[in-house]
């Protein structure tokens, strides 16, 4: 099983609870080889990492980001290690056919098995609806018809990414500066993959959004075209593999911020309290007006209401005009 992940310093200590719980329900599978592509990592955070994943019999190969990268212009939304989420065909060896990205804003819930052995032999990549809108999708050129990922959680086939040069022509993408918004690089993964994405349900990205609402509420809340069925739905919020702490205006604070009210917050701080980041303190939580506005809307008014105002807010408002005012981006 090759795994990736890429960040900078600060967000190496989060990995290594990320990894806990990837080591922690995966003890059956033979080999574990991670490849981390890091920006300016520390000598202290390789060796926590190394320490990790050799105490599980694993292997780690660490991968410096390309200073070039952090030339190329994006939103100010993420950082710039996000952009090797478009380079993986070069920056990994060329034996590595297949590679699931992870996020160390994740957890691990089971085992990534069924995932990972998924056939995605006439794929680029497989990975979960983000459950956007058909307005975001237009103002990116995409069809309304066309699935929208989340690109938290990727499997990647870079057998066929090579043979059709999928990354020259992400290049040429970003170069245009065109298909960049709200979401950046997840929004040039998805334009410049229409059509060979192959998607999976929920359970194997469950990201904040999913855990909100029931399935009624969560349709006015993110208006997505096309949607997940009930039965999926349902299951990723029952029994999730992957649990995306992602942000999100009502459940802003994240189990590693102070004030954190996610539903998976206390097992996350389970795996975390096994980690050499045991004893770190949290960060201190920097919530905006429109985080308590949403917070307020959902716990003391309606759940329905917050849906219904919040969906018209991220389906239309942000890809309208918002993100502009909020990312000052293009």
């Amino acid at each position: 099983m090759n795994i990736v992940m890429t960040s900078g310093d600060l967000y190496s200590r989060l990995a290594i609870t990320t990894f806990k719980s990837l080591f922690i329900h995966n003890r059956d599978v033979d080999e574990i080889v991670i490849y981390y592509i890091g920006d300016r990592l520390s000598e202290e955070s390789k060796n926590n990492l190394t320490t990790l994943v050799h105490e599980y019999g694993r292997k780690i190969i660490f991968i410096p980001m390309p200073e070039s990268f952090n030339k190329l212009s994006g939103s100010n939304r993420n950082g710039q290690t996000v952009f090797c989420y478009c380079y993986f065909q070069n920056l990994l060896p060329a034996s590595v056919e297949k590679v699931l990205l992870l996020e160390g804003d994740q957890v691990v819930t089971g085992s990534l098995g069924e995932l990972y052995d998924t056939d995605i032999s006439g794929y680029y990549i497989a990975a979960a609806n983000d459950l956007q809108s058909s307005a975001y999708k237009r103002k990116i050129g995409m069809k309304a018809s066309s699935p929208y990922v989340n690109c938290g959680m990727v499997l990647y086939n870079l057998k066929k990414w090579r043979e059709d040069d999928i990354t020259g022509k992400i290049t040429r993408v970003i170069g245009s500066g065109r298909h960049m918004y709200f979401y950046d690089v997840q929004d040039v993964i998805n334009y410049t993959l229409e059509g060979g994405v192959k998607v999976l349900p929920p359970k194997f990205n469950c990201t904040t959004a999913v855990f909100l609402f029931d399935y009624k509420d969560m349709i006015r809340y993110r208006r997505p075209s096309p949607r997940c069925s009930r039965e999926d739905f349902e299951e990723g919020k029952r029994n999730p593999v992957i649990v995306h702490f992602t942000k999100n205006q009502i459940i802003q604070p994240r189990p590693w911020v102070e004030e954190c009210c996610h539903p998976y917050r206390d097992y996350y701080m389970e795996i975390r309290s096994q980690t050499v980041m045991s004893g770190e303190p949290l960060w201190e939580n920097h919530s905006g007006r429109l985080n308590n506005f949403a917070n307020f809307l959902y716990m003391k008014v309606s759940k329905s209401l917050a849906a219904f105002t919040l969906g018209i807010v991220h389906a239309y408002l942000y890809p309208s005009f918002l993100y502009k005012v909020l990312f000052r981006t293009r």
